[in-house]
Parts: C-alpha cells; sequence; structure tokens
C-alpha cells in the first residue's frame, strides 16, 4: 500500500496511490462515503470533531476516499495531516504517529508544559514510550494550537506499527467537541481489537455502471468481452477493475480456474499476509491456489510431494485455513460454491460442466467420485492469481508437476503435467484439448482457450497444432475477443493447412475486425468451403454459409450470387424444416420462406443456437410476434454463456420489434444504443451501423429530427466505408419518416419510392416498413396511383403464410389509397380486432380513418378515432404524430386529452379559436405554428400553396396576429 506522507499535506496527490484509479483521477461513485466525509468536514469549524473509520479488503477503494477527503477538507480551509503504513518502520515505536504530526510539531507554539513533555518523551527518544491514552491528550492539544482545523487521514491503522495505532485508537474517543477530525481506513480481516469507531463504513465492490467507468478510465482491457470479464473477476474490486487484463501474451496459470493474471500491485496488496505465513503454509496456500481440483486430498497430497511428508502438509493448510485465507467444508459444493466461479477452487472442463449442468463459469472443478469429499475455497477469490503472482516460477512448477501426479481427473492432471512439459506429447495434447470441449460459459472460455493453447503448444504435428490454434482463434472470435483471436492466428503458418483448416481460417477471418471489407467474391469463397467440409464438419459447413448469406443480405449480391447460396443451402440441408436452412433462405430472400411452423434443429445444435436461428428468420420475415420472445430468450442465453459477439445481431432486431410491438419507445432507443456499443467494441463496424440506423429511425418516429439526420448521416458514411449498400435502406427511412413528421411528403415519398425501386431485388423488412410510410406520404404528395402500383406488387409477392404485420401493413395501404367509395370498408376492414398487437400502425390507421371522416364533415364520428390515435402517439413518445393528430382534434372542436401538442395547461386555445376558425383554417393554422411551410401544408391537405396562404390571409386579422410567430405564441406552439 501507500508509503508516508511528505511534511504538510495540503491535497488529495500527498496520500499516495489509490485503490480507484490513477493519481489525480477523481473518486467514482462511493455516494454514502462521500456523504458522511461531507458531514465530517462540515461540522468541524464548529467544534464538531468525528471520526470516521473505513474498512474493507485489500483494494476496495479505502485509499481513494480518503484521498478524496483530504482533497475537498484542502478545499474548504481545512489542515491535512496524513500518514500511512511503511513496511520498513513497522518494528520503530511510533514511526507512522511522527510522520502524521511532523508538520505541526515544527510549527506548533502555544503547547502546555505537561503536554509538551509528553511529545518529548515520544519522539524526543525518551527513556519509555507514554501510555497511549496521555499520548493522545497530548496530541489534541497539539493540534489545537494550530489556527484552523484539522483533519487526520491515517491509512492502514491496522498495519502502523502498535504504539501509533494505539495511539491513534486513544484520540479517537477524544475527537469529540473539538476542531479536529480523524478518518482511518483497516483492512476488514484485522486481528487486532475492534477500536472506538461509531460511525464505521465497510467498502464493498462497485456496482456494475460504476465498475466499468472505473475499468474505462484505467484504460487495460481492449473490448466489450474482455471488459465483462474483468468484471465478472474483479466482482466490483476498485483495485482489481483498475488492474486486471488478459494483457498481450498467452494465458497463464489463472486460466484453469477461470481468472485473470494478477499485476504486481494486485499482488503486492496481499503480500503481507502471504509473507507472515509459514514456509509449509506458503507451499500448500501456492498448491491450492494452482490447484485445478477444489478436492482437499488432492491438494494435500501434492503438498505432502512438496514438503516430504503428510504431517507438514496437513498444518500447513491448518495454518492457511486459521489466517481465514483459505476455508475447508465437507460434502458435495453447493449451488452458490458451483455457480460463483471464482469462489471456488477448481478449473471448468467439458465433463464438469455436463456433470453439475454449470450455467455460468469456472466454478466445480473435478468432483469427487464420491460426490462428499472436503473441498477447499477461497473467501477472497483474488488471493489466488495474487499468491501466483508472489511465488517463484520454479516453485510454480514444482507445484504443477506434483499436483500432475496427484489430481484424479485425468483432464485436470494433464493441465498442471502441460504447464511443466518440456517438448511435444500428443496424448498430453490430447488430454488438455478435451477440457476445451462442449459449452464455455462465462469464464470458463479462459480454460477453453489456454487449454488450447497448451494443447497446441505439445502438439508433434505442426498442422494438429495449427488447428488447435484455429479453434481458439475461432472461440475467442465468436467470445467477442478479437485481439486474442488474431494473437492466435498470427501464429498459424496457412501454407501449412489441409482443406479443413482453410475452411475454418476463412471462418476465423470472417469473425475478426475488418472481415467486411472483403467484397462480394468471399460469398463463393465461402460456399465453396462449405461444400468442401460438410461430410467431414458439417456444423462448420453451416457457419460457412450462414456467414455467406450474411454477407449476401448487407451487400446486396445479385441474382447469381442468391442463386448459389439457395442451391447450396438446398444441398446442405437435414429436411425442408430445418432452422439452419430457413435462416439461410430468409437472409437471402425472405419471402420464400414458408409460413409459420416448428422448425427442427440441425443434428448437434444448442437450444441457444436453434433459437437464435428462429428469431433471425422470423425477423427478417417481419413476423415480430412470432420473434421477439426468442429474441429475448436468445439474448438471455448469448449473455449467460459470454458470446458478446453475437449480441447486436439480437439487440437490434428486438429494437425493431419495440417500434412496431413496444408501448414506449425509450426501451426501442436503450436496445439500439447497447447494440451499438457492444458493436463498435467488439469490432463489428457494420452491426454499429445498423444499430446507428434503428436509432435513427426511433429518433425520426419520436420527432428528433435533427438527432435522427445525423444518424442517418452516419450510416450513410459507414455504408460507403464497408461497401453495404442494404444498410443505406436504414438511413432512407430515417430520412424519410423525418420529411413526413415536419409536412415534407413529396420528399418523404421519392425518398421511400427509391426502396422499390428494382423489382428484380427480394424484399425485406425495409421495404415492409417502408410500404407503411410510402401509403402514408402518397395521398398529400400526389403520388396514390403509383403507390397502388407499388401496394399490389407486393401484396403479389405475399401468400397466406406471411407475417400478420405483412398482411396488417398491406391492409393499411389499402385503405389509404383507396378509391372514394370504398375507403371507408377498408379502413373498417384494417381496424379489426387484432390492430392492437402494433400500436404505432394502430395509430397510423386510426389516424387515417378520423383525418378521411372530417374531411368528409362527419366531424362527431372523427372524434372517436382522432383522439385513439392522438393517446397511442402520446404514449409512444411520438411528439410530432401527437401534435399532428391534435390538430386535427382541435379542428373538430375537441381538445386533445393531456394537451400532447405542447400547449400549456390551460392555455389550449381550443373554445376561442374554433369560434372564429372554420375546421380547416383552424388545421392550416396550426401547421403554420409549427414552422411549416405553405407548400408543405399544401401537400399534407392537399391543396396549393396559393389556397394555404389565402386562408392565412383571412386567419390572421380573425386572430389579431400579423405573423407567423404570433400565430406560434397564440396556438402555444411558440
Amino acid at each position: 500500500m501507500s508509503a508516508h506522507i511528505g511534511p504538510d499535506v495540503t491535497g488529495p496527490d500527498h496520500i499516495g496511490p489509490g485503490d480507484a484509479g490513477p493519481e489525480g483521477a477523481g473518486l467514482i461513485g462511493r455516494e454514502r462515503e462521500r456523504e458522511r466525509v461531507a458531514a465530517l468536514l462540515a461540522a468541524l469549524p464548529r467544534d464538531g470533531g468525528q471520526v470516521l473509520h473505513l474498512s474493507g479488503a485489500p483494494g476496495t477503494g479505502k485509499t481513494a476516499v480518503l484521498r478524496h477527503a483530504a482533497a475537498r477538507a484542502a478545499e474548504q480551509g481545512v489542515r491535512v495531516l496524513s500518514t500511512a503504513w511503511a513496511p520498513a518502520e513497522r518494528e520503530w515505536p511510533l514511526a507512522a504517529l511522527h510522520h502524521l504530526l511532523r508538520p505541526a510539531l515544527l510549527q506548533a507554539t502555544g503547547v502546555p508544559d505537561h503536554e509538551r513533555a509528553v511529545l518529548d518523551t515520544a519522539f524526543g527518544g525518551g527513556p519509555a514510550t507514554p501510555a497511549p491514552a496521555r499520548l493522545a491528550t497530548a496530541v489534541l492539544r497539539l493540534l489545537d494550537t494550530l489556527p484552523v482545523p484539522v483533519l487526520l487521514c491515517v491509512d492502514d491503522l491496522d498495519r502502523l506499527d502498535p504504539a501509533s495505532r494505539d495511539t491513534l485508537r486513544a484520540l479517537a474517543v477524544l475527537c469529540g467537541g473539538t476542531r479536529v477530525g480523524l478518518i482511518v481506513t483497516e483492512r476488514g480481516a484485522s486481528g487486532a481489537p475492534p477500536g472506538p469507531y461509531p460511525r464505521t463504513v465497510t467498502l464493498g465492490g462497485l456496482p456494475d455502471p460504476q465498475a466499468r467507468a472505473l475499468v474505462a478510465r484505467a484504460g487495460r482491457v481492449t473490448g466489450y468481452a474482455e471488459e465483462q470479464l474483468v468484471l465478472a473477476v474483479a466482482r466490483g474490486n476498485p483495485l482489481a477493475l483498475t488492474e486486471l487484463s488478459l494483457g498481450g501474451g498467452p494465458l497463464g496459470d489463472t486460466a484453469c480456474f477461470g481468472m485473470l493474471p494478477a499485476t504486481p500491485r494486485l499482488a503486492e496488496a496481499y503480500a503481507e499476509e502471504w509473507q507472515a505465513l509459514s514456509a509449509p503454509a506458503r507451499t500448500v496456500l501456492l498448491t491450492a491456489a494452482l490447484s485445478a481440483s477444489p478436492v482437499a486430498r488432492d491438494v494435500l497430497a501434492a503438498g505432502a510431494l512438496l514438503l516430504g511428508g503428510a504431517d507438514a502438509a496437513r498444518d500447513g493448510l491448518a495454518e492457511v485455513v486459521a489466517r481465514g485465507l483459505v476455508t475447508e467444508s465437507s460434502g458435495p459444493a453447493d449451488a452458490d460454491e458451483i455457480s460463483g466461479a471464482v469462489e471456488a477452487v477448481g478449473a471448468v472442463g467439458a465433463g464438469v460442466v455436463e456433470a453439475v449442468e454449470v450455467a455460468d463459469t469456472g466454478a466445480a472443478g473435478a468432483v469427487d467420485a464420491e460426490g462428499a469429499a472436503d473441498r477447499l475455497r477461497f473467501p477472497d477469490p483474488l488471493v489466488r492469481p495474487a499468491v501466483l503472482g508472489l511465488e517463484s516460477t520454479a516453485r510454480r512448477m514444482a507445484a504443477h508437476a506434483a499436483l500432475g501426479q496427484c489430481i484424479a481427473s485425468p483432464a485436470h492432471a494433464a493441465w498442471h503435467a502441460a504447464r511443466c512439459a518440456a517438448g511435444p506429447d500428443e496424448e498430453l495434447a490430447r488430454r488438455l484439448e478435451s477440457l476445451a470441449a462442449g459449452p464455455c460459459p462465462g469464464r470458463a472460455v479462459l480454460v477453453a482457450l489456454a487449454a488450447l493453447e497448451g494443447a497446441a503448444r505439445l502438439s508433434p504435428d505442426p498442422e494438429r497444432g495449427a488447428a488447435r490454434l484455429l479453434r481458439a482463434a475461432e472461440l475467442a472470435g465468436e467470445r467477442g475477443l478479437a485481439d486474442q483471436a488474431l494473437r492466435y492466428v498470427r501464429r498459424i503458418d496457412p501454407t501449412g493447412l489441409g482443406t479443413h483448416g482453410r475452411a475454418l481460417l476463412l471462418r476465423v477471418y470472417d469473425l475478426l475486425p475488418g472481415s467486411g471489407a472483403a467484397g462480394r467474391e468471399r460469398i463463393a469463397d465461402l460456399c465453396a468451403a462449405a461444400r468442401e467440409v460438410a461430410a467431414q464438419d458439417p456444423a462448420l459447413a453451416r457457419k460457412l454459409l450462414l456467414a455467406a448469406a450474411r454477407r449476401g443480405r448487407w451487400q446486396q449480391c445479385g441474382p447469381d450470387e442468391r442463386h448459389l447460396l439457395l442451391r447450396v443451402a438446398g444441398e446442405l440441408r437435414t429436411g425442408p424444416r430445418d432452422a439452419w436452412y430457413l435462416t439461410v433462405t430468409a437472409l437471402t430472400d425472405p419471402l420464400r420462406v414458408p409460413g409459420p411452423a416448428d422448425p427442427h434443429p440441425a443434428p448437434g445444435m444448442s437450444g441457444a443456437d436453434h433459437r437464435s436461428l428462429l428469431s433471425q428468420a422470423a425477423t427478417l420475415t417481419v413476423d415480430f410476434e412470432r420473434a421477439a420472445p426468442l429474441l429475448e430468450e436468445t439474448e438471455a442465453a448469448l449473455r449467460a454463456q459470454g458470446r458478446y459477439r453475437q449480441l447486436p445481431l439480437m439487440l437490434v432486431p428486438r429494437t425493431m420489434c419495440q417500434i412496431w410491438l413496444g408501448g414506449e419507445w425509450h426501451t426501442a432507443r436503450a436496445l439500439a444504443e447497447e447494440a451499438r456499443t457492444i458493436a463498435d467494441r467488439t469490432g463489428q463496424p457494420d452491426w454499429a451501423a445498423r444499430a446507428t440506423g434503428m436509432l435513427g429511425i426511433v429518433e425520426a418516429l419520436r420527432g428528433n429530427h435533427d438527432r435522427s439526420l445525423e444518424h442517418a448521416a452516419e450510416v450513410e458514411e459507414s455504408s460507403l466505408r464497408l461497401g453495404q449498400n442494404r444498410q443505406l435502406s436504414l438511413a432512407v427511412l430515417a430520412r424519410a419518416i423525418t420529411a413526413s413528421g415536419t409536412g415534407r411528403y413529396a420528399e418523404a415519398y421519392d425518398r421511400l419510392r427509391s426502396l422499390f425501386a428494382d423489382p428484380a431485388t427480394p424484399y425485406a423488412f425495409e421495404q415492409f416498413w417502408g410500404l407503411a410510410f410510402l401509403a402514408e406520404a402518397a395521398p398529400p404528395a400526389g403520388e396514390q396511383a403509383d403507390a397502388r402500383t407499388v401496394v399490389d406488387h407486393v401484396a403479389s409477392l405475399t401468400g397466406e403464410g406471411s407475417a400478420p404485420l405483412l398482411r396488417r401493413i398491406l391492409a393499411y395501404a389499402d385503405a389509404v389509397l383507396a378509391p372514394e367509395a370504398e375507403a371507408e370498408a377498408r379502413y373498417r376492414r384494417a381496424l379489426r380486432p387484432g390492430i392492437e398487437v402494433w400500436p404505432l400502425l394502430h395509430g397510423m390507421t386510426a389516424f387515417g380513418y378520423g383525418a378521411w371522416l372530417r374531411r368528409r364533415r362527419r366531424v362527431t364520428e372523427s372524434r372517436t378515432p382522432l383522439a385513439t390515435a392522438e393517446s397511442l402517439f402520446r404514449a409512444l413518445g411520438a411528439s410530432s404524430r401527437a401534435a399532428q393528430t391534435a390538430s386535427e382534434l382541435w379542428a373538430t372542436g375537441r381538445a386533445a386529452e393531456g394537451n400532447s401538442a405542447g400547449v400549456p395547461a390551460g392555455d389550449a386555445p381550443g373554445e376561442d379559436v374554433t369560434r372564429v376558425l372554420s375546421p380547416q383554417q383552424l388545421t392550416i393554422a396550426r401547421l403554420a405554428a409549427r414552422g411549416l411551410t405553405n407548400r408543405a401544408i399544401g401537400e399534407q391537405l392537399r391543396l396549393s400553396p396559393r389556397t394555404v396562404a389565402s386562408h392565412l390571409y383571412q386567419i390572421f386579422p380573425k386572430l389579431g396576429v400579423s405573423s407567423r410567430a404570433q400565430l406560434a405564441a397564440l396556438m402555444g406552439t411558440g
């Protein structure tokens, strides 16, 4: 921990290195502790001296809070005196107290003779050390002579020399009623008796948002997946959050139990406890910390080999247990021990995961065959990597060799044998590789990667070694650990790979950042590789073809590539209802996917992967009712498994579902923002652009037009950079909805019409969404006939098995574009029961019907659908649509519920204005007050700009205004 402070401390930088971040960085979180510090400092000038005691495990940020207190005190003119533990001076009585008081001793005048004598005896080399109570009284008199209040900051009180510690505890009793405040920190597991501290705060881990902020400030991690590993291992410990990372080299000993290696600073935090142990206890602690098995007899057997006898090993274990570093319990591991990876002494292997059905990482080790062996556990999981960081390489290798001989599980024994193996050994490599078989949830990915690294190193055959590295690279890439995957790929010589190796390398390349730069020619390469390995590795073949289909979709491949994808998918499918085959088809041509059924998973496919495929196929065919629960389930499974790279593939479609199915769009925006963040930090700029496109659409619908246009511009720039034209359709939707929201219907129609420019290109959700907004914009833009041809063409492509939302969109478009004599019947058909499932479409349809009724002077009938639409838009957060609907309602003589158009309560112009303006004039006045031009108003109301100007010429004198600004103020929109 920190060393002594200099003579006079007036700010936080003098406290020493803190546990919560780099020097000079502000405190993150700790609101409760900030409040206690503020209260203590506020009381000092009023003779309200207080004592604040901070306790906690190593690295919990006690020093950071102390630094914060010193900084706030200096800002308020309080004198700050500080001291901390210095290892070299622990045996010197009162050394720490002298460092604390030295600035005051040099400047003090007016100390009574009796107290001066006590201080001289204590610090002047007197024959005996004064009693703590007498010395504390003298110290208080000394501090009372200073002209300003004083704050004493004492770090690591429990590790100071005993005389200083006892005196400071006695001083804590005397601070009340003085201008002296005292803040002390101690470790939670101190063996000393508790002090007289009425205000004690125990620091625990930081909550997730603050932990993420601290990891980001430390700057050690390189991506989202690595950040998640650090958060899981550190469990909120600030020192661990700032120190842990994967690093740039091979995974080390800590990987076998799902932990990250300790830095020297993190190891040093535990050095004192380690140094206080006897030699046998250190050996047993090292063996337990390294062991892939939590079974006590395995650790004791290895310890006996190292110490030369079982008695020495048992004594060493007893000492470690007595000091609280390790606990020992009988019986099988409980649920908490199994699910909490870093709390167990063990590693995750395929067999273990299958045996105990671990849902998260590294918790259960090699389970004893009888299921009731004594097990060892580390109460503070960070002790394990810290101990390994403090021990020498030679001692760790010796412990590995002993554990390799004593652990019963062949796979885990192989882990230890491999760590100290000198040369190639295929049998050992095969046993080690078995640790990477099966699922690798959470931090168990570290076990699998380290096992594959070791197996590759031990492989006598270079091609076999390269294949193992490729498996590691694929696993790292799938988990979003891009830098780790790149490190493995760089160690591989492609010229030595066989057919399967080359196919796997192609798959790995597709997972790496920058893979989107490859053009459409990669589609043929992926299809060819899928065909070549289909017989040997069907799972790899499916992954390759899915990658080809996704590339074909977003790069808008031509008919030849589409035909190739569908042909190869047909060759490789296991049946017509194969979920994988349906997803490839949906990516290639969504309207080819047959109606709802229950697709079956491919052989060997996990439930999560099967649900993922089903959700993708449902999303692409706009079957959002079916997709929404599947997406939510799959997202939860991916998070639990640590497959963070795939999260944007779930979050972006969930945003789509929320736009149409959700009752509030802030959820959709949150999903899109998280998708963009994860995609950015997992090296997927293509998915970041798609998430940005979704944000643009959400903001356009909410009426935040400037932000929507900013997002659209980002998507356009990204699409050009990536060469993925399909993403431009998201920008088109955002810009078109923004144009409609501001009354520019002709522009909106032109943009939306471009989505249907090539009838030969397969339509997908962008066109299906666009169809609703195209139909909405067509009447005010004067494009009903052209829009009708588009709607008829899309209708001709859809069958009875098409998604319910698509059928409802077609019904809405059919009503909006219907001939006058048929419109009402079609609106009623579009509004039939079931429309409530899609609030946005419900609102659009109700608004269209209400506006149609009002323009035919059926004012009373129009109020109900208009009120329904206004309520829906307001609940969704669609401000511009709610305002437009409110204008229509006011034109009927009825005020909108809640004044959603932005009129302050009590100021709505409804009654007064409606008495002097006709319904059409009121509508024009409301639109002009919102800032629409005469042309935009005319497009919306199907009037010429000259007619609009004529109406405004009559409206202004009726309302007593002479400008649009005055009109806006009167109508409540200025």
